[in-house]
């Protein structure tokens, strides 16, 4: 029974067993009572977009009790209402149960016009789960009626879990800050790139002498905002580049580094191109990624300072490879872990998991990932589980063993998902749920479970 519903249920049965007769010989009054509630529960199935809101409702017995499209606004809700309580009333039932899917922010507005309605229950769904109940269905056409059906099929037979809304002010402003910063990490990104690309093409002698990682130092962007053709470089000369690097960094870089910029320089053909207009562009590219750095700052710190109070951000912080923005991410998406049963029911939120299709006897297991749960939390996993499998000797082993089965680029992301996998349904898993730290030895693991053994075993 769907949590959300079970209020309903509760109050409508005690009005029930007031006024049923005994039960006959051989019928268990409990099973007869829980008969009448399904047989007085409308279910009632949302298609949601942009502009339009799209009803299908159905009984207990998968029968259709009538279907509806409304704009997606507040006259369209009090239509929406009118015509549930038609129903209701004419076709003789007591509850609704109303299941919606989670498609960006469309459905916020109905779903917050439909709470605290009398006798509504509300349910809420991925919309992953809509396409395979369509298969289900045997649906090969889908619209917004068909999506709507589907979702009264799945809420009335309860065949797949429903999505919990938290709400915590605080975890939900973590999770926003989280989210918002993984964006601009993905815009620096893109922006570093561009930049690369454009310095390779009009003086790739920069990006021979700072590779890598150094390219996007802050002395090289200093650099670079003075000089960037190679005729520049030679004319400022030795002793002018080694002081901008100094100036920004004395560890980092020294005068070998300017010496080989300008011997590479002087070696270096220029493009025939206005250099004003190159100048421009990297000027506005290197604001960008320094503007969009801190940004990504501010809203680290600022969503870490919501959580770090919560008792699994220490724990997961003494992990290896989980730093602030890791930790942010995992803790905010996932909340409370003990709504989760095992640990692959938390590694399948996150989405590491293969899926699985029966047919008649025979289990069909994809070798794919499902990523059907948050981008972000999963993208944490991963980060964290490439600083395992560096240093920390289970995954090491685990990285190098998976690794070697299959081309090097393709082992590295299957090895990466094996140890993130494995890392959230054995260890981070038991960490929260059992309030217990990280060891880097599984020995220390197995001393520290002699110690101190569980009394609450599941």
């Amino acid at each position: 029974m769907y949590r959300e519903l079970f209020p309903l249920r509760q109050a409508l049965s005690a009005e029930l067993k007031a006024n049923l007769s005994p039960a006959g010989p051989g019928i268990d009054s409990e099973h007869l009572l829980q008969s009448y509630l399904d047989r007085l529960t409308m279910y009632v199935g949302c298609d949601v977009a942009d502009q339009i809101l799209t009803f299908f409702a159905v009984d207990t017995a998968g029968e259709e009790l009538g279907h509806l499209s409304t704009a997606n606004d507040p006259p369209g809700f009090e239509q929406t209402w009118d015509w549930l309580e038609d129903l209701r009333s004419r076709h003789g039932l007591r509850i609704m149960l109303l299941a919606m899917e989670t498609t960006g922010v469309y459905y916020w507005a109905c779903w917050d016009f439909l709470a605290q309605r009398p006798n509504l229950a509300r349910v809420l769904y991925n919309p992953r789960t809509t396409a395979h109940m369509t298969e289900v269905l045997s649906k090969k056409v889908r619209n917004e009626l068909v999506d709507a059906y589907a979702l009264a099929e799945q809420v009335r037979l309860g065949s797949t879990p429903e999505v919990v809304l938290p709400e915590d002010a605080d975890l939900l402003t973590a999770r926003f800050c989280s989210r918002a910063a993984r964006d601009l990490a993905g815009q620096i990104n893109r922006k570093k790139n561009q930049l690369r690309a454009l310095i390779r093409a009009y003086n790739p002698a920069i990006s021979q002498v700072f590779p890598g990682s150094k390219f996007h130092h802050q002395a090289v962007y200093a650099l670079l905002q003075q000089y960037v053709f190679p005729e520049e470089c030679v004319d400022a000369g030795v002793e002018a580049i080694t002081a901008i690097l100094e100036a920004h960094c004395r560890t980092a870089f020294d005068r070998q580094h300017a010496q080989r910029l300008v011997a590479r320089c002087r070696d270096t053909l220029s493009r025939p191109i206005r250099r004003e207009e190159i100048h421009q562009r990297v000027h506005h590219l290197i604001d960008d990624i320094t503007t969009c750095q801190k940004r990504k700052t501010y809203f680290n710190k600022a969503g870490y300072r919501l959580i770090e109070n919560r008792p699994e951000t220490p724990l997961l912080r003494d992990a290896t490879g989980a730093g602030i923005s890791n930790t942010l991410a995992l803790v905010s998406e996932v909340g409370d872990v003990q709504r989760f049963k095992s640990g692959e029911h938390l590694a399948s939120f996150l989405g590491l998991t293969t899926s699985k299709h029966i047919s008649g006897t025979t289990v069909f297991v994809s070798k794919h990932i499902t990523k059907q749960g948050s981008p972000n939390g999963r993208y944490a996993a991963v980060n964290i589980a490439q600083h395992m499998s560096q240093r920390v000797p289970k995954y090491q082993r685990m990285y190098e063993r998976i690794k070697n089965r299959k081309p090097p680029r393709k082992g590295h992301y299957v090895a990466l998902v094996a140890v993130a996998r494995d890392f959230v349904t054995n260890v981070l898993y038991d960490m929260w749920r059992y309030k217990r730290p990280f060891f880097r030895e599984v020995e220390d693991y197995r001393a520290y479970r002699r110690k101190n053994p569980r009394t609450d075993e599941e």
